[in-house]
């Protein structure tokens, strides 16, 4: 058998008198027993050591992507994250994991330290790719009218540096808070979705900004794709129909609940918007959402802001901060100007998160495997304390085959 190794000497000698752990695994009953040797390039658990204590965060930790892989008959965790900023010289920070010279990250599970592996993009290992999904929720209100053209300009631009950069990705888009009119005759007078693309390539993407005869808010109202019929019929239903006025939070919700997104790719959401996002009284298309209701695994946002930010200070009784949604998420945040000039895109800080994002990876993960949430906590903490950050979530590993 091989060793199970705690801090604990107590504990341990009690482990000793009980024998074994055991779980009904696909095979049988099988005895549970911590990894003593690295398997597959990751660390044993009995290397990892715990979660050291941060003072205060100074950076946030992105939400992440999980899934479980078989790899030569082991159970692998793989986490995908995006990049982490060091605030202090905007650089983004290579993670090292368990005995790396320098480790300034580490896991554990419902408080049990995890052995991890961690790839950094930058680390150019062909055999591993970064993907991700990232769409655009573009508000194309009244107001948005002298960013629009820009805006859909500056997205095809940098979309086309993003397909060709070594990322395997796909871009989806989203239209709303433009009063539809009678174009659509069950929108007449809401504010809602407007307009979609469905995940989808660089190509089309430019085909939906540019290639329709469509200029300034325009650009993004309309449905397209194979699956047009069905997301501007679903359009029309409930929250995704009616708001205070732009809301990108429903915005985000039709994407999130519609789109074909690819299994394990990193889900990135860019919000542009030049106002409030207004709810209408609606829990369900509100940034508490976010707070409530906004799982790990649904991805990050991003803001990108045409306008003063303090011009939504006099109205918060009627609407929320929309750079709350990127706070919320671990996402990042970008103000313009209101004809949203001086501003690339590949300045955005977004495109250092992707370009510079992690995979982990650990195992012994079967005692986890029962369906249920669990708490896995990150910490990234660099050496002179500049970064720290912690986050907690709630992870359910699924279950073993019986």
């Amino acid at each position: 058998m091989k060793k199970l190794s705690v801090k604990n000497g107590i504990f341990f000698a009690l482990l000793l008198l009980v024998g074994t752990f055991v779980s009904c695994l696909s095979d049988g009953d099988e005895t549970i027993v911590l990894e003593s040797k690295d398997i597959l390039g990751i660390p044993s658990d009995s290397k990892a050591t715990p979660n050291p204590t941060i003072n205060e965060e100074t950076t946030y930790i992105p939400n992440v992507q999980y899934t479980i892989d078989q790899e030569e008959g082991a159970v692998i965790m793989r986490i995908d994250m995006t990049g982490i900023q060091d605030p202090q010289t905007l650089k983004w920070i290579k993670l090292f994991g368990t005995e790396k010279e320098g480790q300034n990250v580490w896991v554990s599970v419902d408080g049990k330290p995890k052995g991890i592996e961690v790839y950094n993009n930058s680390d150019d290992d062909a055999n591993k790719t970064i993907t991700a999904d990232l769409v655009f929720l573009v508000d194309n209100s009244g107001s948005m009218s002298e960013e629009a053209d820009a805006i859909a300009r500056d997205i095809v631009a940098w979309a086309r540096t993003l397909a060709s950069s070594g990322l395997d990705i796909r871009f989806g888009c989203v239209g709303y808070g433009g009063n539809v009119g009678s174009q659509y005759s069950y929108l007449v007078e809401n504010y809602g979705i407007t307009g979609a693309l469905n995940i989808t390539t660089f190509e089309q993407l430019n085909n939906f900004l540019n290639n329709r005869s469509q200029s300034g808010t325009a650009r993004t109202k309309g449905f397209v794709g194979d699956d047009k019929t069905t997301l501007q019929s679903i359009a029309g239903y409930s929250y995704y129909s009616d708001a205070g006025g732009e809301c990108g939070v429903q915005a985000l919700r039709f994407a999130n609940e519609n789109f074909s997104f690819r299994n394990g790719a990193n889900r990135i959401y860019v919000n542009f918007t030049d106002d409030a996002n207004y709810p209408g009284g609606f829990d369900e298309i509100s940034i508490k959402y976010l707070l409530s209701d906004w799982k790990t695994s649904m991805g990050t946002i991003h803001t990108v802001f045409s306008n003063d930010s303090s011009s939504i200070n006099s109205r918060l009784s009627i609407g929320e901060k929309p750079w709350l949604m990127s706070r919320y998420t671990g996402g990042t945040e970008l103000y313009a100007s209101s004809s949203f000039t001086g501003v690339s895109l590949n300045d955005l800080p977004v495109t250092g998160a992707m370009q510079n994002a992690y995979i982990i990876r650990f195992t012994n993960i079967d005692e986890f495997m029962d369906g249920k949430p669990h708490n896995m906590k990150i910490t990234v903490l660099s050496k002179d304390r500049n970064v720290q950050a912690e986050k907690t979530f709630s992870i359910v590993f699924g279950e073993k085959n019986t």
